[in-house]
């Protein structure tokens, strides 16, 4: 796996680490009236995260994408040459079947 990549996933894990430990902690102080009024004037940032994590998929959906059709345009690249040497390996066999006849004796 690239550098490149490894950073997006960190990235991401990262990211639904952090939105998982705010769920567990607000699971912890569910009774606590003045923490959710509280909590409301963070929620903005729950909002930020959840749409960047939304970005980072679409952008990884699409790193996928291009990924998968440079891998299947190498392939079509990789099984065109290969057909290709099998071609010149054919001919020359053909090639030294031809001068290995032995040649048929000439009347005199």
């Amino acid at each position: 796996m690239k550098k490149n990549r490894l950073i997006f996933y960190s990235i991401i894990g990262i990211l639904h680490l952090l939105v998982f430990l705010f769920t567990i902690y607000m699971d912890g102080k569910k009774d606590d009236l003045q923490f959710l009024l509280n909590l409301s004037k963070v929620i903005g940032l729950m909002k930020y995260a959840m749409f960047i994590l939304l970005v980072l998929f679409v952008t990884n959906f699409v790193l996928h994408l291009r990924d998968n059709k440079r891998h299947k345009r190498e392939n079509v690249q990789l099984i065109q040459e290969l057909n290709t040497l099998k071609a010149k390996l054919y001919d020359l066999q053909e090639t030294g079947k031809k001068t290995s006849e032995p040649n048929p004796p000439k009347p005199v």
